[in-house]
């Protein structure tokens, strides 16, 4: 943290805003546990508002672990146990009282494989919101539709053919139908699980720009393998080594100058 503070202090301009931006999610001493095994050990996160946040680290670091963690996905695993506060807007997310379902449709998820319904392209998007009760009118769904896939930078390819299946698609624009799906009903954080490890160099770059254009709307969380894709998205980096938060600070600062050896370590190839 004393890295993003240095960051901070040597922007041009007041750092004030951004210095006491109250974060839309925070991590307070998480730990999780798969049975015997203790895969998080007390991790502390900000998530905040209008910012890609990255995950990085080594295979079995603990990274897509956490992540789940910010919507209770691991609540599906039977071993799995999950200790420590997690609040979003102040508001613990593992409270019981907490309706789960409306937690997700809070903090969307983009999974690491696209997984588009076998359903129209337009009745992947309206699922949700017709589940949701958003939407009170056909005309309203409709705007749904199409707002969603103009925000995921679809329209232009699938808007005369809106009633083709979504699995018709290539695997960019399933990935984008994902997207626009999951922005469909409103989240205010969405979670993205490797979302390009599928996709070709050209499609993983149409979804980075359209990373870069969703976070002025969204706090975003990112687990990615590439250290580039890390460093070209994100505003924040937060480096993880077996289940522990080594590191986390401003993404320019934490990718030049590291303050620990592992995460240097890592950065310049010497495992991973």
């Amino acid at each position: 943290m004393v890295n993003e503070v240095n960051i901070l202090n040597v922007n041009e301009g007041s750092a004030t805003d951004v210095d006491v931006r109250e974060p839309k999610m925070k991590a307070k001493k998480v730990n999780v546990y798969y049975g015997d095994n203790h895969a998080l050990r007390d991790i502390d996160l900000d998530i905040n508002p209008n910012e890609v946040t990255a995950l990085i680290g080594p295979s079995g670091c603990g990274k897509s672990t956490f992540l789940r963690c910010l919507n209770r996905m691991n609540d599906t695993i039977d071993i799995c146990r999950v200790e420590g506060n997690i609040l979003l807007d102040n508001q613990n997310i593992n409270d019981k009282k907490i309706d789960v379902v409306q937690l997700r449709a809070r903090v969307g998820m983009v999974f690491q494989k696209p997984n588009p319904f076998p359903k129209s392209i337009y009745d992947n998007i309206a699922y949700g919101p017709r589940i949701h009760g958003i939407a009170n009118s056909k005309e309203e769904l409709d705007e749904i539709v199409h707002s969603s896939l103009k925000k995921a930078g679809l329209w232009n390819e699938v808007h005369d053919r809106l009633d083709a299946s979504g699995t018709s698609l290539s695997g960019g624009q399933q990935q984008r139908l994902c997207i626009a799906r999951t922005i469909a009903i409103e989240p205010e954080v969405i979670l993205m699980d490797e979302p390009c490890s599928a996709l070709d160099p050209i499609a993983t770059a149409i979804i980075e720009e359209l990373i870069e254009d969703l976070k002025n709307r969204y706090a975003i969380v990112i687990v990615t393998h590439s250290m580039q894709q890390a460093a070209r998205i994100s505003q924040k980096t937060a480096f993880f080594h077996l289940g522990k938060l080594m590191e986390v600070g401003d993404t320019t600062t934490i990718f030049t100058n590291p303050t620990h050896e592992k995460t240097k370590d890592y950065i310049t190839g010497r495992y991973g």
